[in-house]
């Protein structure tokens, strides 16, 4: 889901229906499903050295005690949790990391109080994970560009941007899923509102410019994490938003195709999945968070099973509630068993009610009670800062008052 608002040019658009080691990634010319990409890294090289954390600091060990694991949650820094919380997604689409000077809206660094106060008010609505966007638009300034139009590198305020927001959610109790992309970065290059903007297409397709955006980009924003002192704040990475309203042509493991949203410059789910596959790898290079995919809907549940991911997710609003009802299309019906399954989307509102289907309205607490029954990992409330879903901490307060414990790590 996206929705914002371009100075000088109202934009709208929704998904529906309709400092550390020198690292060189090797990620290779083929699409095949199954090639691995590889990264010319010694595995006891430190991602930061002087700051280095191994990842198995932030996992779970023998020594562990977790007083209220829940059933179907996700596990991180020793808590099985039930995902609990919303997505901010933005407060600037795609400025938050990096700021976008041209238009004066200032990174997470340079607006801390702003940011803080934000976070500090969906901390009082129950939330614990908040889903918070990166680079859905290449506007920023703090991404510098080579001649062939991929990353040469980060500056400005990227970085100090990233350390801000986990200095932050350490300050109010919370946990950040930062995601990187989003379909709506396969626009075409061109310039919007005196921006030279360039589409993720080209960089996704060709080799040579998929390796430098994930090592001049992906790696180093990732370091920027892992060198953090509150860098468990970081619960996972969601690689990117929706990736399927970018992509044309079959599926690879059967079930529905893909058709692209207009506009859009589309890759093929080979692409796409080689992409995502490669991007996984760059990660865990250098991060020890957990890895999810953003996935639009459950008609295209075995879109991402071959990604080294850690949980699933899943995004629904009326449309899907009206073709792949939960009741009855459920997780083990899709062969999404073995990972947790996150509902990373869904309107803060609740679900309308489906004339001629027998299903009933189903408010935010409702659903996320619905789905912790059926064995989900967590529900993410779409969202925080879009008028078209209005902020109620009321809808979410309920099912975490319910499971104070349940639903905060």
């Amino acid at each position: 889901m996206r929705r914002f608002l371009l100075p000088g040019l109202a934009l709208l658009a929704a998904c529906s229906d309709d400092g550390g080691a020198s690292v060189d990634v090797d990620v290779g010319l083929s699409d095949s499903n199954d090639a691995a990409p590889v990264l010319d890294m010694p595995l006891d090289t430190p991602v930061n050295p002087g700051d280095a954390t191994p990842a198995a600091d932030l996992s779970p060990d023998a020594a562990c005690s977790d007083p209220c694991p829940a059933a179907g949650g996700v596990t991180w820094t020793c808590h099985k949790r039930f995902m609990y919380g919303a997505n901010w997604a933005w407060l600037h689409f795609a400025g938050d990391f990096g700021g976008i000077a041209a238009w004066g809206q200032a990174g997470v660094s340079k607006d801390a109080a702003t940011y803080s106060t934000a976070m500090a008010q969906m901390k009082a609505a129950g939330v614990s994970v908040i889903r918070w966007w990166m680079f859905p638009r290449f506007w920023t300034e703090s991404i510098s560009w080579d001649s062939d139009d991929a990353p040469g590198g980060v500056g400005g305020t990227l970085v100090a941007d990233v350390n801000k927001a986990l200095e932050l959610a350490e300050q109010h109790d919370l946990y950040i899923m930062l995601t990187p992309f989003s379909f709506d970065s396969f626009e075409p290059t061109t310039t919007e509102s005196g921006i030279f903007t360039r589409g993720i297409q080209p960089m996704v397709v060709d080799a040579t410019r998929r390796k430098k955006l994930l090592q001049n980009l992906v790696l180093p924003v990732a370091q920027a994490v892992e060198s953090s002192p509150h860098r468990k704040r970081m619960i996972a990475w969601d690689m990117i938003n929706e990736p399927e309203w970018a992509m044309t042509g079959p599926s690879l493991y059967g079930g529905e195709g893909f058709t692209p949203q207009g506009g859009l410059q589309a890759v093929t789910h080979a692409q796409m999945e080689t992409f995502l596959k490669e991007m996984a790898v760059t990660l865990r290079q250098g991060s020890s968070a957990l890895v999810t995919i953003g996935s639009a809907a459950i008609k295209w549940a075995s879109a991402w099973t071959k990604v080294d991911v850690d949980f699933y997710q899943l995004h629904y609003y009326d449309w899907v509630y009206e073709w792949y009802p939960y009741t009855t299309v459920t997780l083990a019906s899709v062969g999404l068993t073995g990972k947790p399954v996150v509902m990373g989307e869904f309107p803060l509102q609740g679900l309308s009610a489906i004339p001629g289907k027998g299903l009933p309205a189903r408010s935010a607490a409702q659903l996320a009670d619905d789905l912790w029954k059926q064995g989900y990992g967590g529900t993410l409330a779409w969202a925080f800062n879009d008028a078209s879903f209005p902020w109620e901490p009321s809808a979410l307060q309920g099912f975490a008052a319910q499971h104070p414990c349940e639903t905060a790590y």
